[in-house]
């Protein structure tokens, strides 16, 4: 799910407050996961989930390979798959699928490497011949570049750094043709270098459009965002000394009406929500309960109408050098609760050997009603099937 969703001269009150009270549950009656090894090799840090031979049945892909529902036989993209040494990297960042060739079938979308190109696997249908890559953009900077629809065409547009800037990209009239690009920022605005952590879209000030959202701010989509001039208003979305961001999500997660803002640390530890009132920005802490939360999705996993969050740890996220590093891959899905104006969070732990990547998805894949978790990372990828609570035994003396 791409997941997969301020006013100028704004004065952010550095409050850093362990608000937002988070318990742990080891509740028998909660949500589960039944988890599936697609393979244990490293592979990719980056999945996407699609029809992609059409024929029902939402498939997965991951770096130069897919992989078909519903016994998970991989078959190739790339003219030479490969995998990966984990202490090292892969030329797969972050994936995502969509249909850029309007022919029926979904296409691979793979961002290589920070600063590096983002290119597109044709799908060639019914066809067993090799995928045609094309290159989308040649510079990807920011290692969280997002893939999301922020103008409401229902086609996906790239957010990305290119040169020191925030730019958006969308596609040429023709297909195959590299992108088009709109800079957003200005000089004076934080510079985007190729490994600079933290972005995220989302209507941060309620004008019902999508904004761009870092660390140290976000820029405010103007009426026509292909055309106008994007505002900016610095806030930082980060605690001082550590800015690394990884996801950045708007949501009102106090339920007061108004957007706040949800970050994690990709190369550290903390969860943080900062939430919006009239006279700033005030950042609550989450959890410290593990390390390099490297990517993070909004969901409402157990589909009470309020969005949670899902994320985990990016193992060897700079091969085991981080703080936590070789600590286990845990995966983590954060059920929100708001009662008068305020929120907290209880922590489900429903893995502790896989985690997460630079770019998940939740979606849910098997069509049951119920939204599933698909991770690809060092460890491997993998697909966490949600299951069907049993329903609750009738109180009452048996006979």
């Amino acid at each position: 799910m791409r997941a997969g969703s301020f006013g100028a001269g704004v004065v952010c009150l550095l409050a850093f407050l362990t608000g937002g009270q988070v318990e742990t549950s080891a509740d028998a009656g909660e949500i589960t996961f039944k988890k599936h090894v697609l393979e244990s090799k490293f592979r990719s840090e980056g999945v996407a989930v699609a029809d992609f031979n059409q024929d029902g049945k939402l498939d997965i892909a991951a770096g130069d390979s897919w992989f078909e529902a519903p016994n998970w036989n991989m078959h190739p993209i790339a003219a030479e798959p490969q995998t990966h040494d984990p202490k090292k990297y892969s030329r797969s960042f972050n994936n995502f699928a969509e249909d850029l060739d309007q022919d029926g079938y979904p296409d691979f979308i793979v961002v290589e490497f920070p600063g590096q190109e983002t290119v597109w696997y044709q799908n060639p249908g019914k066809t067993d011949s090799t995928w045609q890559r094309h290159v989308m953009v040649a510079e990807t900077n920011d290692e969280s570049p997002q893939f999301n629809d922020i103008d409401g065409d229902r086609r996906g547009e790239l957010i990305h750094g290119m040169g020191e800037g925030m730019a958006i990209s969308y596609p040429s009239e023709n297909p195959t043709a590299p992108w088009q690009t709109k800079v957003i920022s200005t000089e004076g605005h934080p510079r985007i270098h190729r490994f600079y952590h933290g972005l995220g879209t989302g209507d941060v000030n309620g004008d019902g459009r999508d904004d761009v959202i870092i660390p140290h701010g976000w820029w405010e989509q103007p009426e026509n965002w292909k055309e106008g001039a994007w505002t900016w208003h610095a806030v930082p979305f980060h605690v001082p000394t550590q800015e690394k961001r990884s996801d950045m999500h708007a949501y009102d997660f106090d339920g007061d009406g108004d957007q706040d803002v949800l970050c994690s640390n990709a190369h550290d530890y903390g969860i943080w929500w900062h939430e919006q009132t009239p006279d700033g920005w005030i950042a609550h802490e989450i959890s410290k309960t593990f390390s390099q939360t490297h990517s993070l999705c909004l969901a409402d996993i157990n589909q009470d109408g309020v969005m949670d969050f899902v994320t985990g740890k990016r193992h060897w996220a700079h091969g085991g050098r981080d703080p936590g590093g070789n600590d286990p891959a845990v995966m983590y899905w954060f059920e929100t609760n708001q009662k008068d104006g305020s929120v907290e969070w209880t922590a489900h732990l429903f893995d502790h050997n896989s985690g997460v990547g630079t770019q998940f998805e939740v979606i849910d894949v098997n069509g049951d009603g119920l939204l599933d978790v698909v991770t690809s990372n060092k460890k491997g990828t993998f697909y966490f099937e949600q299951q069907a609570k049993a329903p609750k035994k009738k109180q009452g003396r048996s006979s």
